[in-house]
């Protein structure tokens, strides 16, 4: 198994804008990092819906399409 540099950088899509970040980034600092909100969030990544409990274990990819929504309850 091939370890990641911590500096090398990915470039991935978050909310259609090309972000260039570490490649050892996981999805809950991707959201600290862009000063995005961690609370009342959804987040996809690649047209799949990533359960909260999963945020500090995926992590991100090079040419990742990631979209935060606000989570909105309805009916």
């Amino acid at each position: 198994m091939t370890q990641t540099d911590p500096l090398e950088l990915i470039t991935l899509h978050l909310n259609g804008v090309e972000q260039h970040v570490r490649a050892n980034l996981n999805l809950a600092e991707l959201l600290i990092l862009s000063d995005l909100p961690t609370q009342g969030v959804a987040i996809v990544v690649n047209d799949t819906v990533v359960p909260r409990s999963r945020w500090m274990h995926a992590m991100c990819q090079a040419d990742d399409n990631i979209t935060v929504f606000s989570a909105v309850a309805g009916g």
